[in-house]
């Protein structure tokens, strides 16, 4: 063993641990042997880690299934495919197993001794100790320290290979974890905002005495850019612009400009100017309706933004996810950035380290994404976290090793610091946490206090454009991704009324709605009616997994529909009720596949990649929302040919839209940015306006009744959303 790794006592917040000839990463799902390195499913690593901690003893069926499946329900199925997949894994013949034994009737136990670790052993001190024939000598355990001074040995171990990648390692990290798990709580934090309006988007200048946000304020036409000192100061509004709505506003590394984004209609710009006010310029056209997220360079003669590739002539956009480029702000020239890119997955939301030496990174599409990071000038990324999860804004610190980030992958949406080095992530118990941003120059970062209630509105086609909806299922929470069941009976819809994000019913005349599912820690989304009316098929992501689900609704019995190690983003039932189609990523890219519900196994339909789908039109043809080309797109099942059938599906709007027998269904940005409900018939012929929609949220769905007469989306009734100074000086020094 490695001089440097302390044996533990297995506990349950233990990482590291020693299986016979492989060493175990918990917390990474990874298992190593040598240069080998595989990486189980969540799941199995899970039933692995309670095999581990029974310590030899024998774990049953009910043990394992309650522990590791506690918020489902599920098979027996899914236990002996995680143990299948982990022998398979570990031993060296499955058939003959030597680490896990199968005890008959009872379940499982581990046969093999656990060596529980306080880190990896580094390769060199493997080799000396197996050179020697001995067990190399063990650290004497030294006092209780903090936590920074365990990070710096544990940095230690891959100090050369940092060398190789970015030519010197970073300072070591002042970072301060005495309790890994509760010491970052509570960390001093007061409003910086707090009128009965949103503020959003907050970035705080490099001195850490003002911050820049975007909010709508009385007399506004739309969103602008406004400035807050620290100090308690008014706000002061940056831009005298009334032209569209301001957003996203970035301070320069000097703290002597500021950038943002500017929408009006379908146009988009970067608009850059000084942080006391003044001339503007544009710096360059951006994408509508989206964010267009952007960093500064280090020296802030660039901006770092994501962009499609152009092809030969520098112009045109070629066909492919969105790659980072280089905008020059002297003569605005757009070039990109040489490293290694996946041809299936964008890479978007840059950000510069405060040394400028590095450049993390989003991987992935919404809401499915990962941070990665690489030299400034290109190269090979390396994949920081393996959450899989909406990432809501992220910013390096100013030790230039650790980030502050937001993310859902435990269930709701919340503030994480991430070690970029080891990858340990440190919850910070903020819930609720978007788009937090530090300070270059003092112990400071700002972040978004999401406090909305979205309710879903009923809006007839019938009635006038522009007239008000009617309240469905009404509360004082948040109500997203309504479904109407097919005889128009019942709706379904998500809401955390309870707390956590289930699945609710409403029927027609009911003053009250019931809860149908009992997941925990968990995002419900997508849910789509059975043709029969007896089933929900529905995604509940979590813990860095995204799953299909169903659910019988009268009896609230539910089970997994998707394969263990699946991903999935949305699901829906075929005509027929005798399969599902889906879209997972388990051959890598997010494709389309169905699943026969008989024989319960599933197969490719087609290589474009996708957002969400619909077999609502019953022409025979799958309808999906292109993610790689943009548009909606027709997939003849017969055939498998495929074709573009509107522009007016894309990433903004990729879960608000509707196949129907009658048409295209779909919410899209109008005069003044607010959404607006169109109809485009299958003839080609021009769209049709049926409803304004104003506060409608794109993200959270759309349905229609059977006959086509009107729409429930979810709207925003009230947004008390804040801007909160977070105090980070017991963290970094």
């Amino acid at each position: 063993m490695s001089a440097n790794v302390r044996v533990l006592r297995p506990q349950e917040q233990t990482r590291f641990a020693r299986l016979g000839d492989w060493l175990v990463d918990l917390a990474s799902n990874r298992l190593l042997r040598g240069d080998r390195e595989l990486r189980p499913t969540p799941k199995a690593m899970a039933v692995l880690r309670q095999l581990m901690l029974a310590n030899g003893a024998p774990q049953t069926r009910a043990e394992l299934l309650d522990t590791v499946w506690r918020d489902a329900y599920p098979t027996d199925d899914v236990l002996t495919h995680a143990i299948t997949e982990l022998r398979r894994a570990i031993e060296e013949d499955p058939k003959l197993p030597r680490h896990i034994e199968t005890i008959p009737k009872v379940g499982y136990r581990l046969l093999t001794p656990v060596e529980w670790l306080e880190q990896l052993p580094s390769p060199a001190g493997e080799a000396a100790a197996e050179a020697a024939g001995v067990e190399a000598p063990r650290a004497a355990e030294p006092p209780r320290r903090p936590m920074a001074m365990l990070i710096v040995s544990g940095a230690i171990v891959v100090l050369l290979a940092l060398l190789a990648v970015f030519g010197r390692a970073p300072p070591p990290s002042p970072l301060d974890l005495r309790n890994p798990v509760f010491a970052v709580n509570n960390l001093p934090q007061r409003p910086v905002t707090a009128e009965p309006d949103s503020e959003t988007f907050p970035n705080i200048s490099p001195d850490g005495t003002s911050v820049a946000y975007s909010a709508r304020y009385p007399g506004d036409e739309g969103m602008h850019i406004y400035l807050r000192g620290l100090s308690g100061s008014p706000p002061i509004r940056l831009s005298r612009s009334d032209a569209g709505e301001e957003t996203y506003p970035v301070w320069s590394p000097d703290g002597t400009q500021i950038a943002f984004v500017r929408l009006q209609g379908e146009q988009c710009r970067i608009v850059v100017v000084a942080a006391l006010g003044g001339r503007e310029r544009e710096a360059a056209a951006c994408e509508p309706f989206f964010i267009d997220y952007f960093d500064w360079s280090r020296d802030g003669r660039s901006l770092l933004i994501s962009r499609r590739r152009a092809d030969a002539d520098g112009k045109t956009p070629m066909d492919g996810p969105k790659t980072l480029h280089r905008l020059a702000l002297e003569d605005g020239q757009v070039t990109p950035l040489e490293y290694l890119r996946d041809p299936n997955q964008p890479d978007i939301q840059p950000r510069v380290s405060p040394d400028g030496r590095r450049i993390a990174f989003r991987r992935g599409a919404v809401p499915y994404s990962d941070l990665y990071v690489m030299a400034s000038e290109g190269g090979a990324p390396r994949q920081l976290t393996r959450l899989r999860a909406r990432i809501r804004g992220y910013d390096w610190l100013t030790d230039n090793r650790h980030i502050l980030l937001s993310s859902d992958h435990g269930g709701t949406q919340g503030l994480y610091l991430l070690d970029t080095e080891s990858g340990e992530l440190a919850n910070l118990g903020i819930a609720g946490g978007s788009y937090p941003a530090a300070s270059r120059g003092r112990a400071l970062a700002v972040f978004q206090q999401d406090s909305a209630d979205v309710n879903l509105q009923s809006f007839r086609f019938d009635a006038a454009v522009d007239a008000a909806g009617e309240g469905i299922a009404s509360s004082t929470r948040s109500e997203s991704w309504p479904a109407f069941a097919p005889n128009d009976d019942r709706l379904v819809f998500v809401s955390n009324r309870g707390g956590d994000s289930q699945l609710w019913l409403s029927e027609p005349g009911a003053r009250t709605s019931y809860q149908i599912t009992h997941h925990k820690n968990v995002e419900l989304s997508a849910p789509n009616w059975s043709p029969d009316g007896r089933r929900v098929v529905y995604v509940a992501r979590g813990g860095g997994q995204s799953r299909l689900f169903s659910v019988e609704v009268d009896s609230g019995q539910t089970r997994q529909e998707s394969d263990a190690g699946d991903n999935v983003r949305y699901g829906t039932y075929a005509a027929d009720g005798r399969s599902l189609f889906y879209i997972s990523d388990r051959d890598g890219a997010w494709h389309i596949w169905q699943r026969d519900l008989a024989k319960r196994s599933s197969r490719r339909l087609s290589d474009a990649t996708a957002y969400s789908l619909s077999d609502g039109v019953g022409n025979g043809k799958l309808y999906f929302a292109n993610m790689g080309e943009g548009g909606l797109y027709a997939l003849d099942l017969a055939s498998g040919k495929q074709e573009r059938v509107s522009g007016a599906v894309q990433f903004w709007n990729m879960n608000a839209w509707r196949a129907d027998p009658t048409g295209l269904y779909y919410l899209q940005s109008g005069e003044n940015m607010k959404p607006q409900l169109f109809r485009q018939d299958w003839d080609g012929s021009a769209p049709r306006l049926l409803r304004t929609v104003e506060w409608a949220v794109a993200e959270g769905g759309l349905t229609l009744d059977r006959l086509a007469s009107r729409a429930v989306l979810p709207v925003v009734a009230r947004d008390d959303t804040d801007v909160i100074l977070l105090d980070l000086g017991e963290l970094v020094q």
